[in-house]
């Protein structure tokens, strides 16, 4: 009996220590919550390129989310553009990004036209100190 307490305290002990010095996994999620199938888009300041990042499409079904950024959220404001499939309805504001009709992850907000982009305007989410972050899209 002592032997069989001796093994589960170990075991107890060793999950506890592979859970407690794993780092927490935060990501950016945006979700569907409008009655719209929509394609969305994610800009957010890149450290290690130094420069602004846009990228997209994710099809969001209704109802359905995506995880646009996977990795703790090292800033306060991150950006999301949004319409619907049939281009009735935006989520969009006043931060221009480049983006392309196709998949795209693309470096520099600037000269879109010039590097063979358009401009859009991506709406701010002030996430604050948050590490972890869902967008809802509404109607």
């Amino acid at each position: 009996m002592m032997r069989w307490v001796k093994w589960l305290g170990l075991a107890v002990a060793a999950a506890w220590m592979t859970f407690a010095t794993t780092p927490a996994h935060a990501d950016y999620l945006i979700c569907n919550k409008s009655s719209y199938k929509v394609y969305a888009a994610f800009g957010y300041w890149d450290a290690g390129q130094k420069a602004w990042t846009s990228e997209g499409w994710w099809t969001l079904e209704k109802g359905s989310c995506a995880t646009v950024y996977k990795a703790n959220l090292d800033q306060k404001k991150y950006y999301v553009y949004a319409e619907s499939v049939d281009r009735d309805y935006f989520w969009d504001g006043n931060f221009p990004f480049c983006a392309t009709d196709n998949e795209f992850t693309i470096t520099g907000d600037s000269d879109c036209k010039s590097r063979g982009y358009y401009s859009i305007n991506f709406f701010e989410v002030d996430v604050g100190d948050n590490r972890d972050w869902t967008t809802d899209l509404t109607d």
